[in-house]
């Protein structure tokens, strides 16, 4: 057996060890589940810093330890589903996967934690060494690495590297900071960490130029570097392959379709019904939000710290240095010496943000408490109008039951097989994002009517509310589903394969968590809707709501 062979068996029994998986195996410097490759994008697992028969102990354990504690508590499907495409993007994405799973280990195993930072500062200086920094991508993704590390992991950076990484740490905290933040609470689930992690490969792609990170080839300053290549380069390819396979259009909702969409409105919920109808719902409305005795202000505050941005909000004068004062100047004659002539720019905090709420107004929720729903979202409303944020109102519905006149243009058209959805759909706008609660109020009370719920076409209510979404100036987006369970439309349902509205909505959900770009999470009324959208809460909304309640978009996004 040859030396590399034996380092290799001891090295795969610790894998084991750590990983909890039996078929977890090294071969070579190629890590192997059950015979098929392991695709790790990590640079410091890359095994180049130290070749294993001459790197230190600790490092051979760290490097070994780093990847068991990958294998053990990231789902390699779901990694591949989830990971974008673009070399780069894919290359900082695994790499805050990596130090999720090493934030996840047990504190009980110290050893393991010694290990892999042995590993980690041997790559660290060994890369340091070899001046990455002094490629611009090559710098890039040192310092993103050590800012993931450092967030993750709960550890500082030490002078040497602050010396190396401190200028491009300032300008890439700037860009990522909000999603960076969002990282450890999130770490228990690699489905919603997955969002903020794409996130922020995103943003750090686009920072370098679009000629050097195309999608289809790897950045020259990348290869150029052999400390920055990962484990099994050569394979990246069918990883691209495997993940070109992964998306929306190749899972089971791929058929979704619609026989006609000629009948499909768009409607502003105060054309739904007369004036005074919606005045006596707003009155309504207002006695049951009075009722809860809520604070909106205390909400807004909470709300405001949720999606917080730093905003020049005046000049505070007296300041020892700075711009000169212009009112001031008198004193400066007076007396020349006194340095308090000048002024620093004072800041307050404000939400840069947008919110949709999406809600379920089918027929179904006429028994789960649509009252409270609109106590809810009208309170939610006005807080994030205090907070400074943008917010929207949408619903969804059908315009009739059992398939309306798509039900029976299908049947004049010999009810062919596999139609696809069979129904008009009517979606609501509640309120605009330009508009203030006080003018959008009337139509938030027309949720009080049910007389529009009928049926759920609960995918493409998602993507519509995605796209209008994604036309909002602002730099933090978050969006919001509330619904009862299910889609369900009986004419589609019963012309259809079993599972063609979930599929739909499920394939819908995961492209947006997986593009990364709006938060979006999911409360179900008296039912888990974690099936449909990974980031979920449930609520009972028997009685008067709760601070709790109030407290959703925290759980949600907190």
């Amino acid at each position: 057996m040859t030396a590399t062979r034996r380092l290799d068996r001891i090295a795969s029994a610790g894998l084991r060890a750590v990983a909890a998986e039996p078929a977890a195996e090294l071969r070579g410097r190629r890590l192997e589940v059950a015979d098929k490759p392991y695709l790790i994008v990590v640079p410091y697992l890359s095994l180049i810093a130290g070749e294993p028969q001459n790197a230190a102990t600790a490092v051979r354990r760290g490097v070994t330890d780093g990847l068991g504690l990958r294998v053990r508590y990231s789902s390699r499907e779901l990694h591949q589903e989830l990971s974008p495409r673009p070399v780069l993007q894919r290359i900082i994405f695994d790499i805050a996967e990596q130090f999720r799973c090493e934030s996840l280990a047990s504190p009980a195993l110290p050893g393991v934690r010694a290990n892999t930072t042995a590993a980690f500062e041997q790559w660290s200086e060994a890369a340091r060494a070899a001046r990455v920094g002094e490629t611009g991508v090559g710098l890039l993704v040192y310092t993103v690495t050590h800012m993931l590390r450092a967030r993750l992991l709960r550890v500082p950076t030490s002078e040497s590297v602050d010396e190396v990484i401190e200028v491009t740490r300032g300008n890439v905290g700037r860009l990522v900071g909000h999603a960076l933040k969002q990282l450890p609470h999130v770490a228990h689930s690699q489905r919603q960490f997955a969002v903020p992690a794409a996130e922020i490969a995103r943003l750090v792609a686009e920072m370098v130029d679009d000629a050097e990170t195309s999608s289809d080839e790897v950045p020259e300053s990348i290869t150029d570097n052999a400390l920055l290549i990962p484990i099994d380069w050569d394979l990246l390819d069918e990883l691209t392959a495997e993940n070109s396979n992964s998306g929306f259009e190749d899972n089971p909702a791929a058929d979704y379709s619609a026989f006609t969409t000629a009948y499909d409105t768009q409607v502003q919920a105060g054309e739904l019904y007369r004036e005074q109808a919606l005045r006596n719902l707003r009155i309504e409305l207002d006695s049951h939000v009075a009722a809860q005795a809520v604070s909106v202000a205390r909400l807004a505050q909470r709300l405001q710290r949720l999606f917080p941005i730093s905003v020049v909000d005046g000049w505070s004068g007296g300041a020892e240095e700075g711009p000169l004062d212009p009112a001031r100047l008198t004193q400066l004659v007076a007396d020349p010496l006194n340095p308090l002539i000048h002024r620093t720019e004072r800041h307050r905090i404000r939400s840069d943000a947008a919110v949709t709420f999406l809600i379920d107004t089918s027929g179904s929720m006429k028994a789960q408490r649509y009252e409270s729903v609109a106590v809810l979202v009208d309170t939610l409303v006005r807080a994030l109008e205090m907070a400074g944020a943008t917010s929207e109102v949408l619903g969804f519905t059908t315009g009739a039951w059992g398939g309306g006149r798509v039900m029976a243009d299908w049947r004049a058209a010999g009810s062919p097989a596999n139609p696809g959805r069979l129904n008009e759909i009517q979606h609501i706008v509640y309120k605009h994002p330009e508009q203030q609660w006080r003018q959008a109020r009337l139509s938030i009370a027309a949720m009080l009517r049910t007389d529009h719920y009928r049926e759920g076409l609960d995918g493409e209510a998602l993507q519509w509310a995605h796209q209008r979404l994604q036309q909002r100036p602002e730099g933090s987006k978050a969006l919001v589903v509330i619904s009862d369970g299910a889609p369900m439309d009986a004419a589609t349902a019963s012309n259809n394969r079993d599972g063609f509205l979930g599929d739909h909505l499920r394939s819908v959900a995961r492209g947006i968590e997986a593009e990364g770009r709006i938060r979006l999470g999911a409360v179900g009324i008296d039912q888990q809707l974690d099936s449909y959208v990974a980031n979920s809460v449930s609520l009972d909304l028997n009685g008067t709501l709760s601070v709790g309640t109030y407290d959703v978009l925290h759980r949600l996004f907190g």
